[in-house]
């Protein structure tokens, strides 16, 4: 069962961002919040997608799954979509670029073989955060994809354990380059 928390920006929308959250990582984590909020700065409006993702026979079942949840979150809106999503929302990948989106992927999946394709041929701008300790980073991956890339320090979650200073950082990092991809992308 998913659900949607929409946001407004003060001035006329730009288009809608799309965020798409992980398994366990909900909108309201520290990546997706600022993405929003950054978003909403650059007057784009904002879906939250808050979902229960349930448990999948396959993998095709699950980007199936998570492909008709973007689906569902832009239904009936007819203007300019990007999407924002970390890691099992990385999944929609295929849907968007069916779709033509631009979007930023936060820690995807990127050793996971259907993920890594996804992206490795997304026709729209992208962008693509991961930090260097991720058990999803993939060098080799990382370096085959178009778009930007951005590696900060940190695992799945941007945590580095013991180092809250340096965490903080790899966040601001996250944030000053998105604002600086999203204004590129905002006129």
């Amino acid at each position: 069962m998913s659900r949607y928390a929409d946001h407004h920006p003060d001035a006329a929308p730009v288009g809608r961002v799309v965020v798409l959250p992980g398994r366990v990582y909900t909108p309201d984590g520290p990546l997706l919040f600022f993405a929003a909020q950054t978003a909403l700065m650059r007057s784009w409006e904002v879906r939250q997608v808050w979902w229960e993702p349930p448990r999948f026979e396959s993998d095709d079942d699950e980007v199936a799954w998570v492909g008709d949840q973007l689906t569902a979150a832009v239904a009936g809106y007819d203007g300019r979509v990007l999407v924002v999503a970390k890691s099992l929302g990385t999944l929609a990948a295929e849907a968007a670029a069916a779709l033509g989106y631009e979007a930023a992927w936060l820690t995807p999946l990127l050793t996971e073989p259907d993920a890594a394709a996804a992206l490795t041929s997304y026709p729209a701008e992208q962008l693509v955060v991961i930090g260097d300790r991720d058990p999803y980073f993939s060098q080799e991956v990382l370096d085959a994809l178009p778009g930007e890339q951005l590696v900060v320090a940190g695992d799945h979650i941007l945590r580095i354990p013991g180092n809250p200073g340096a965490m903080v950082a790899s966040h601001e990092t996250f944030v000053r380059t998105f604002d600086t991809w999203l204004a590129r992308r905002s006129v």
